[in-house]
């Protein structure tokens, strides 16, 4: 309430200073050393790799074992001697852990060494419902923002660049009605602009900041980058300075924000995948190939049907260890490797963002259905308590009526006919508090 009532010029004052703080959380210390490092392990072979990250784990799941009251009885009571665990392969020993047995031993998971670590308090967004406070160290904060910039590093992006951010915070008061609808700061090199004020009467005082600010790279989640994208695209605008990279986290990028999101900008967005927790980290290179950071993290692809769990194991959260952590995030899986990195061919939804069918089946990979299309801006996918489902679209134009046809093909060839399925097309699509905007909603418990 204070900082809303604030001047604009105060409120760009208080962005600088938490983006300060913020900044020597991330790029203080020796930040830049482990930057350096990440990114002269890009020439590793892939054996090199895989010494590196079993290395980490070999010490992280000693260190489990000997300070981390949950695991030092998971082990004990189920015979396994951590010594036994020498790399990622071994883990198979373990249980996974879900999201809910991490929330349910919070205590337990917590070294007995805590407060000699550096840390702070972290908390996932909770966008399936059970969000996750935790400590996390100041070591781990910095290696996951050193492996985020390595990424921006392969595509391109110098570190420094300063970019426009479309992320879900409320920077902007509510009851503001005229520009700007962004504030600065500089700190995290960001132009923050406001997820909760963007419709056709105010994105062309983005457009114009952007310009203004002479910004080449878009960042943030793509359901707040793609109504700014339509409206660029719709209206044929043309940035002074041509965009040089967008890229996209938080959520899935879906085939139809890409096609949009590529005629607005004139580039082609590139995805990152990486969690708070830090058990995975997953990116898009330069060729559109997803690789897997496999010094990052141990990461694992536990297939169930068409698709894989992807479950990781952190390896520098000294302050809150997580061993063989479901995500609940699932992916196409591929048998290739590039530069000793495995890839996968997409990143497609959550646990929770799976269909029931009347048999107890279950169905995913739903990203496909507006995957060709140039027509729907966003859309949701809503399974109500009778396995029904209604599909809400926002379309950019008149011209869907070919592009919900293949959709409901694709449904029908996807869920086997099985689902009754309908088409509704809305203005817009609620979002979550954190401004973001589920794909599958199901009533079906």
């Amino acid at each position: 309430k204070l900082y809303n009532a604030m001047p604009i010029f105060v409120q760009n004052i208080g962005c600088r200073r938490e983006g300060g703080r913020l900044a020597e959380l991330r790029f203080g210390g020796d930040f830049k050393s482990r930057l350096a490092d990440y990114n002269s392990r890009i020439a590793c072979s892939r054996d090199e790799l895989l010494d590196i990250r079993d290395r980490k784990l070999r010490k992280m799941v000693q260190f489990c074992y000997d300070e981390v009251p949950f695991y030092t009885n998971m082990f004990d009571e189920g015979g396994v001697n951590p010594a036994s665990i020498k790399t990622a392969d071994d883990l198979a020993a373990l249980p996974i852990l879900d999201k809910q047995t991490v929330r349910d031993n919070v205590e337990l998971l917590k070294p007995k060494s805590l407060e000699q670590i550096p840390h702070i308090t972290e908390h996932t967004s909770g966008s399936t419902g059970s969000s996750l406070i935790f400590p996390q160290s100041v070591d781990n904060v910095r290696d996951l923002w050193a492996a985020f910039w390595r990424f921006w590093n392969r595509i391109g992006i110098e570190y420094g660049t300063r970019y426009a951010d479309f992320g879900s915070r409320t920077i902007v008061p509510p009851n503001q009605r005229k520009p700007p609808f962004w504030r600065e700061c500089q700190p995290l090199f960001q132009i923050k602009f406001s997820a909760f004020h963007g419709n056709d009467e105010n994105y062309m005082a983005y457009f114009k900041a952007i310009n203004d600010y002479g910004l080449t790279w878009i960042h943030g989640y793509p359901s707040c980058i793609m109504p700014f994208a339509s409206f660029v695209a719709q209206n044929g605008l043309t940035f002074d300075k041509p965009i040089k990279a967008v890229t996209a986290s938080a959520e899935n990028l879906y085939g139809y924000q890409r096609s949009i999101i590529e005629k607005a900008f004139g580039v082609q967005p590139h995805a990152l995948y990486g969690l708070t927790e830090a058990v995975a980290c997953i990116g898009e290179d330069a060729d559109h190939d997803y690789i897997v950071d496999e010094d990052y993290s141990a990461v694992e692809f536990i297939e169930c049907g068409d698709y894989s769990r992807i479950v990781g194991s952190n390896l520098t959260n000294f302050a809150f260890p997580l061993l063989r952590y479901d995500t609940g995030d699932l992916a196409i899986t591929t048998d290739r490797l590039k530069n000793g990195r495995r890839v996968i061919e997409r990143i497609d939804g959550r646990t929770g963002e799976l269909l029931s069918l009347p048999d107890g089946g279950k169905v995913g990979a739903l990203s496909a259905l507006f995957t060709e299309s140039a027509t729907i801006k966003e859309a949701q996918i809503h399974q109500l308590e009778d396995y029904s489902v209604e599909i809400s679209f926002v379309p950019l134009s008149d011209n869907y009526t070919e592009d919900i046809a293949e959709a409901e093909k694709r449904f029908r060839d996807r869920t086997k006919g099985m689902l009754p399925v309908s088409f509704k097309r809305v203005d817009g699509i609620e979002r979550t508090k954190r401004g973001k905007l589920r794909y599958v909603v199901s009533d079906i418990k």
